[in-house]
């Protein structure tokens, strides 16, 4: 179920803002999580789901070849010929998943290919962060999440924490962890390429932590 009590999941989330179901969001998200995606949607700082990269994902995938698309995650079987006439038949993600979905291949796997494709995410890059400790992104904390952040840094001091992009990148030494990083840093900057006004790239750069109390 999508919206069970005040809990919903980020799908029904998604489909709340673009129908414009604001009093609903203010029942189902804390204050300043609300606060926080309001002031979001009124700059145009939000994507509201994968068919706002509907023209780069089907010109990456028109691109790519057989051998690249097989090289997709989640992408066995024979599917990558299918992934691939679809391409070069349509322009758009609707018509995109009614070609290929089916009970062996669901929407949500095929939406899932999708971003890979966006991302240039590879069944080696997959492996890559399976075989490795990764890292954690915070994105922003108030008072009581600091002092968890400096609680587990000290009980993992081998597990590495960003707060500062640019600071993780100097001292960095692990090309594995550098090139998982990468792909975060290119999500970014593919992300704002949905947004209305302000497009910038290298957030993840100039973007300040979100702090509050």
């Amino acid at each position: 179920m999508d919206i069970l009590g005040n809990i919903a999941s980020a799908t029904a989330i998604r489909n709340i803002i673009k129908n414009g179901g604001f009093d609903i969001l203010r029942r189902l998200l804390p204050e300043s999580s609300y606060n926080i995606l309001i002031k979001n949607i009124k700059q145009g700082h939000i994507v509201s789901d994968l068919s706002v990269f509907e023209k780069q994902i089907i010109y990456n995938l028109r691109k790519m070849t057989i051998a690249q698309i097989a090289e997709l995650p989640d992408v066995s079987e024979g599917l990558e010929f299918a992934i691939k006439n679809a391409a070069n038949s349509c322009n758009n993600i609707i018509e995109f998943l009614n070609i290929i979905k089916s009970k062996r291949y669901t929407s949500t796997r095929i939406q899932r290919i999708l971003l890979y494709a966006l991302l240039g995410i590879t069944k080696k890059d997959m492996a890559i962060s399976k075989k490795n400790n990764l890292y954690i992104r915070v994105l922003g904390f108030n008072n009581r999440g600091k002092f968890l952040i400096s609680e587990i840094a000290k009980a993992n001091p081998k597990l590495e924490i960003i707060t500062s992009v640019k600071k993780f990148i100097d001292n960095n030494s692990n090309k594995n962890l550098q090139t998982i990083l990468d792909k975060d840093i290119l999500a970014t900057d593919i992300y704002t390429l949905g947004y209305e006004y302000d497009s910038w790239s290298n957030l993840d750069f100039t973007k300040k932590l979100i702090t509050y109390n």
